[in-house]
Parts: structure tokens; C-alpha cells; sequence
């Protein structure tokens, strides 16, 4: 339960600001998808469920969605605390330069 919490922490409020952004750009797709990405989110009790808004967020890029300045940025950001989620719950050392 304690990643799920971290995941929610860091990922939320970027989700969140992300999905503000869509529905002021009229992008009614992207922010249906993301949306239920975040629902994927609050709901995880676990581990297994948490994967699930990984999966979701790391294959969003293979869509093609198409996003504003600001919500490609947010998108950035997000896929950046995802990836460090995930090398973090892998026990993968990060690189620091």
C-alpha cells in the first residue's frame, strides 16, 4: 500500500493539472483516456492495481495523442515521476550525474 500512496503523490496532482489543461483545450479523447487513468489511480489497493495506471500512463505515448504546449509538458513531467516510480519499485539505482 505504501507505493500506491507514493505513486498517488506523485502522480496525482501533475494528473490532475493535466486534465484541467485538456478540458480547456477542447481535447474531450485525451482527457476521457487520462481520466480514467486517474480513476486507475485512486482506486489501487496494491501493487497489481497500481500497475494497471502505469501501464495505462507509459502507453499513452504509442497513442499519438496530440496535446498543447503546456499539456505535452504536464504529459513530460508525468512519464519522468513514472519512470523514476518504476525504477524505484524495481530497486533500480538512478544515475546521477
Amino acid at each position: 500500500m505504501e507505493n500506491v500512496t507514493v505513486a498517488r503523490n506523485l502522480i496525482c496532482p501533475l494528473l490532475d493539472q493535466l486534465i484541467c489543461e485538456l478540458e480547456a483545450d477542447g481535447c474531450a479523447t485525451q482527457k476521457a483516456y487520462f481520466s480514467r487513468v486517474r480513476s486507475y489511480l485512486s482506486d489501487a489497493a496494491d501493487d497489481l492495481e497500481l500497475t494497471e495506471s502505469i501501464r495505462e500512463l507509459t502507453s499513452c505515448t504509442a497513442i499519438g495523442f496530440q496535446l498543447s504546449g503546456t499539456a505535452d509538458v504536464l504529459l513530460n513531467r508525468i512519464l519522468q515521476k513514472v519512470s523514476a516510480l518504476i525504477d524505484d519499485l524495481e530497486g533500480v539505482t538512478p544515475n546521477i550525474h
